[in-house]
């Protein structure tokens, strides 16, 4: 009896084995690490706040210049440096992507939902490529972009007991878009959101605005309030 509970074990281990690499070799099949372009990542200074996304590793895809698309990575988003990291299990490594070599990325949020982002050009103060989330994506599209910025703050002492006045704070900036237009800079408020559309179209928007009960204050209500009036057919000025 003890023989066979033992042959029963020894069986199960090994099925489990064989499960796992097959499912390692299944997460892995898409994609050829030795060719995503990218150099080891350097640690960023430490200090009050967080430079990335999510704060760990998630599993996601990454759109290519080429046309190539990688869905089986572990991925991070550095909100501070705006560049994409991935693991790189041959090397044990975090590797910075090169970002011209990228076109797009995603991944599943906490709530389940899947977060993309856009390599875009951005021709206002500081130009350059940015990787911007994409909130609604139509004719006229809801974008941000994620940065976190290091500024000086009040004086403080860091888990090691050294003293810092440096922190990571968020400045997320929230934007309009259309190929044919550009970018139009909106903030998280009511008037902000008005000023976006003609005078005539204005107390529409407010109609709008106040028959569903939204008062924009956050990115939720910001998105859901450009949702509902763009159903209506309400065009933003650029």
């Amino acid at each position: 009896m003890r023989t066979r509970i033992v042959t029963i074990l020894l069986f199960a281990l090994l099925f489990g084995q064989v499960e796992l690499v097959s499912a390692q070799e299944s997460f892995t099949r898409n994609w050829d690490g030795q060719k995503i372009k990218g150099v080891r990542h350097i640690a960023y200074p430490t200090y009050t706040g967080f430079p990335f996304l999510t704060d760990g590793w998630v599993p996601g895809k990454i759109e290519f210049t080429d046309g190539g698309v990688a869905d089986s990575l572990f991925l991070r988003y550095s909100s501070f440096k705006d560049e994409l990291l991935y693991y790189n299990e041959n090397v044990a490594s975090q590797i910075v992507i090169d970002k011209v070599s990228i076109k797009g990325f995603s991944f599943a949020g906490t709530d389940g939902n899947i977060r993309t982002f856009r390599k875009q050009y951005y021709d206002g103060y500081m130009k350059g490529e940015r990787f911007f989330e994409v909130l609604t994506d139509g004719n006229i599209d809801l974008l941000v972009y994620r940065k976190m910025s290091l500024s000086s703050t009040t004086a403080y002492k860091d888990e090691s007991n050294i003293l810092k006045n440096m922190a990571y704070i968020s400045t997320y900036q929230y934007y309009f878009y259309s190929p044919e237009k550009g970018y139009s800079l909106v903030r998280l408020n009511r008037n902000a959101f008005l000023t976006k559309f003609s005078e005539t179209d204005q107390k529409q928007v407010k109609k709008v605005l106040r028959k569903n009960r939204i008062r924009i204050a956050d990115e939720e209500s910001l998105i859901l309030a450009w949702k509902i009036v763009e159903r209506e057919g309400l065009a933003i000025n650029f």
